[in-house]
C-alpha cells in the first residue's frame, strides 16, 4: 500500500525465488507477503476519477439562495445530467454508434454505463425525464431542497475503505463524501392508538449491539432471547442469499444447468414470509417484538406478512456501523456519474421517451424512440425501467415472452391493479405519498434531529394495514409514517441555503386506487376535487408530524403534497410505486429466473432494483451484476475499484 512496502514485498518475493536461498521458510514468507500485498492494493481506496475543479462545478451547479464558490467561468461547461434530446444530439448518438443502449438513467443504468465507458465501451443512456437519476432526484422550491427517493444509505460508507463506498467512488467518480447521520440513525415510535399499552419507542444505533441491548433492556426475558436470535440470523441469512445472487449474472445455459443446485441454501430465507421465519425459525412469539424488529418494513414496502423474509434481512443490516447522506445531495451521485460517462466520450440524454425495444430474430438490436421514431441500433441493450414496463410497455407481447417466459408476462399484467392488498403474483409495490415542508429555522432548532422516526399506531403492522384499508384511510390511523430532513442530513444545506431555514419529509402508503380516476389528467390541472383530496391527506400527514415534533407547528413556511400521480410523472411508474414489484415470494423466489441480468433474447439485459432487493444500494449492485453478465473482461478489470 505504499512504495516502502512494495519494495519490501519485492524484496522478499526474490529472495524466495533465488534457488540459493530457496528455503521453505523463504518460499513461505514471500508468498505470504506478496499475497498480502496484492491485497492490499485490491483493497485500498482508489485516486478520484473526476479533478476538484469537476467537484467545484458540479457543487455550484446545485441549487443555491447563498452566493456559490468563486471559480473560473468555463462557458462550454454544462451540467451532465440534463442533456436534452434533440435533432442535434440524436444526429451524435446516431454517429457514436453506442455499444450499449441504456433505458432509464436510474442508478443501475449509471453504474452499468459509467463502469463500461471506463473500459472503452461506447455508452448512449436514454432517459424520459428531464433529469437523469431516477430515485436520485431532488428539486428545489421556494429556496428549499427536498430528495424524493435517497433517504439515508448505510455499509458504511464513510470509510473510503468500505467496499460499498468503493463501487460508489468507482461509478460516480470518486469526489461525492458522506455525511454521518445522528446516533440513533433511526427511531421506531409507537403512538398507542391501537393499543394504549404500546406507547413507546426504540432506537437503532449503528452499534447492533447497544440496539439489541436496549431492546432487550425493555422486553421480558423470553422476549430477549428471540432478539438475541434475530441479530445473529441477518449475517447468516445474507450469506445464505449468495447463491441466489450469483445466479442473477450467470448465462441462461449455466443457471439451467447449476442454478438449483447453487441457490438451494438460499430457499429457506428468500422463499419463506418475514412474519412465518421470525415466529418459526427465530422464536419471536409475540407480535409486538415481531413489530419491533420490522419497524422499518417501509423500506421495501410490503407488509411482514407477505414479504420475502431475506429482503427483510439485507435492509435490516444495511445499516450496521450507522447511516450516511451525500453531501450536496443524492443528485450529486447522478452528477458525478453522468461526468463519468461523458468523459469517457458516452451521452446521457434527457427528455428521451423510449417507444419500444426492437428484437429482430430473437435478438435485441436497438430501440425506437416515441418523440421522433428515430432508431439507434445497438447489440447490447439495458432496461433499467423495471421489469413491467420493460416487458408489458416496451415489447411485443411474443418478444417478452421469449425473454423471461410466459408465466412471468402474464403475471405482470395480472399484478397491475397497484393495490396493496394484491401481494401475490407480481403486483407494483407500494404507493407512497410525500409532503414536503419547508421551515423557517434550521430542523435540529425545532427538535428535529438527524435521524429518522418511523411511527407506527401499534406493532402489530398487518393489523395496521388492515385497519387502514377497510375505512379507505378516512378515519383510521396512518398504518407508518416516516418522518426525515434531508436539511438536517445534508452538511451542505446550510452553506447552500443559509443558517435560517430546514426542510421536512413526511410519507405514508396510500392505495393508488384512491387517485386512479385522476391519472389521465395533467400535472397542475387535475380539479378541485383532487386538490380537496390532497388536503385531506396533508392534514393527516401534518397531524402525525405535530404528534412527534410538537416544536414545528407555527414554523412550515412552504409545503407542497406528492402523490402516487407525481411519481408516476416523475419517475415513468404506472402505479405511484416507488420500489418496483413488490417483495412478495413470488418475486424474490416463483420469477427468480425471469428477474435477472440476462434474458432469453440475446443482447438484452436488466438492471436496477428489480433484479435485486429495494433501495439505491440495491440498484447500484445490480448495475454491478449486469455489467459482469455483459462483459467479464469489463468487470474482472474493475475488481480492484470494487472490493
Amino acid at each position: 500500500a505504499s512504495p516502502f512496502a512494495w519494495a519490501s514485498t519485492m524484496k522478499l518475493t526474490l529472495q524466495a525465488l533465488d534457488t540459493s536461498k530457496m528455503t521453505p521458510l523463504n518460499v513461505g514468507i514471500g508468498i505470504s507477503a506478496f499475497t498480502l500485498a496484492l491485497g492490499l492494493w485490491i483493497k485500498m481506496p482508489r485516486a478520484p476519477l473526476l479533478s476538484e475543479a469537476d467537484a467545484r462545478r458540479h457543487f455550484n451547479h446545485l441549487p443555491h439562495t447563498e452566493p456559490r464558490e468563486e471559480q473560473e467561468e468555463d462557458s462550454n461547461w454544462k451540467p451532465p445530467h440534463r442533456t436534452r434530446y434533440s435533432k442535434k444530439m440524436a444526429a451524435a448518438a446516431a454517429s457514436m454508434k453506442p455499444d450499449v443502449i441504456i433505458v432509464g438513467s436510474g442508478l443501475g443504468s449509471l453504474t452499468v454505463g459509467s463502469l463500461l465507458s471506463q473500459r472503452g465501451w461506447k455508452v448512449l443512456i436514454l432517459e424520459q425525464h428531464d433529469q437523469a437519476g431516477g430515485c436520485l432526484h431532488t428539486f428545489e422550491e421556494k429556496g428549499y431542497e427536498f430528495d424524493v427517493g435517497l433517504h439515508y444509505i448505510g455499509g458504511k460508507v464513510g470509510s473510503r475503505w468500505s467496499s460499498l463506498r468503493k463501487v460508489y467512488d468507482a461509478v460516480t467518480g470518486g469526489r461525492v463524501e458522506w455525511c454521518k447521520l445522528d446516533d440513533p440513525y433511526d427511531t421506531a415510535v409507537c403512538t398507542g392508538e391501537h393499543n394504549a399499552g404500546e406507547k413507546e419507542t426504540f432506537n437503532f444505533y449503528g452499534d447492533y449491539g447497544r440496539t439489541e441491548a436496549e431492546i432487550r433492556s425493555k422486553l421480558t426475558a423470553e422476549e430477549g432471547e428471540a432478539v438475541g436470535r434475530f441479530f445473529r440470523s441477518l449475517d447468516v441469512s445474507m450469506i445464505r442469499m449468495g447463491g441466489w445472487l450469483l445466479n442473477k449474472a450467470l448465462p441462461v445455459w449455466l443457471r439451467r444447468s447449476l442454478g438449483r443446485l447453487i441457490e438451494l441454501p438460499s430457499a429457506g430465507v428468500l422463499n419463506v414470509t418475514t412474519e412465518s421465519y421470525m415466529k418459526d425459525s427465530l422464536g419471536c412469539a409475540t407480535a409486538k417484538v415481531r413489530g419491533i424488529l420490522t419497524y422499518l418494513f417501509g423500506d421495501y414496502g410490503l407488509m411482514p406478512s407477505a414479504s420475502a423474509w431475506g429482503v427483510h434481512a439485507v435492509v435490516f443490516n444495511h445499516w450496521k456501523g450507522g447511516a450516511f447522506y451525500p453531501y450536496g445531495g443524492s443528485s450529486a451521485l447522478a452528477m458525478g456519474a453522468c461526468e463519468v460517462i461523458r468523459k469517457n466520450g458516452g451521452l446521457v440524454l434527457v427528455n428521451a421517451r423510449v417507444k419500444r425495444i426492437v428484437v429482430e430474430a430473437g435478438r435485441a438490436v436497438g430501440v425506437e424512440m416515441e418523440k421522433d421514431g428515430t432508431i439507434f441500433k445497438s447489440g447490447t441493450i439495458v432496461s433499467d425501467v423495471g421489469a413491467r414496463n420493460t416487458f408489458v410497455r416496451l415489447m411485443e407481447e411474443e418478444d417478452a415472452k421469449l425473454a423471461v417466459g410466459p408465466d412471468l408476462v402474464a403475471d405482470l399484467k395480472v399484478g397491475e391493479a397497484g393495490d396493496l392488498r394484491e401481494h401475490g403474483k407480481m403486483a407494483p409495490s407500494c404507493a407512497l405519498l410525500n409532503l414536503f415542508l419547508g421551515l423557517d429555522a434550521p430542523a435540529a432548532e425545532l427538535g428535529v434531529p438527524a435521524t429518522n422516526a418511523w411511527v407506527v399506531p401499534g406493532w402489530d403492522h398487518d393489523a395496521n394495514l388492515q385497519k387502514f384499508w377497510e375505512d379507505d384511510g378516512e378515519n383510521s390511523e396512518l398504518p407508518v409514517t416516516f418522518i426525515g430532513s434531508n436539511s438536517a442530513k445534508d452538511f451542505s444545506y446550510d452553506k447552500r441555503f443559509g443558517k435560517n431555514r430546514g426542510s421536512l419529509m413526511v410519507l405514508a402508503p396510500v392505495e393508488y386506487r384512491w387517485f386512479k380516476k385522476w391519472e389521465s389528467k395533467r400535472v397542475h390541472a387535475r380539479g378541485e376535487d383532487y386538490e380537496q383530496l390532497k388536503k385531506f391527506w396533508e392534514e393527516k400527514l401534518l397531524r402525525k408530524l405535530y404528534q412527534v415534533y410538537p416544536q414545528v407547528e407555527g414554523h412550515i413556511t412552504y409545503k407542497d403534497l406528492g402523490t402516487p400521480l407525481s411519481n408516476n410523472h416523475y419517475l415513468g411508474v404506472n402505479h405511484g410505486e416507488v420500489y418496483g414489484l413488490t417483495h412478495s415470494l413470488d418475486r424474490t423466489w416463483r420469477h427468480r429466473d425471469g428477474l435477472s441480468c440476462r434474458t432469453n433474447v440475446k443482447g438484452l439485459h436488466l438492471t436496477g432494483q428489480d433484479v435485486m432487493t429495494a433501495g439505491v444500494s440495491a440498484a447500484l449492485m445490480a448495475g454491478v451484476m449486469t455489467v459482469g453478465a455483459i462483459s467479464k473482461t469489463a468487470l474482472v478489470s474493475h475488481v480492484h475499484n470494487l472490493v
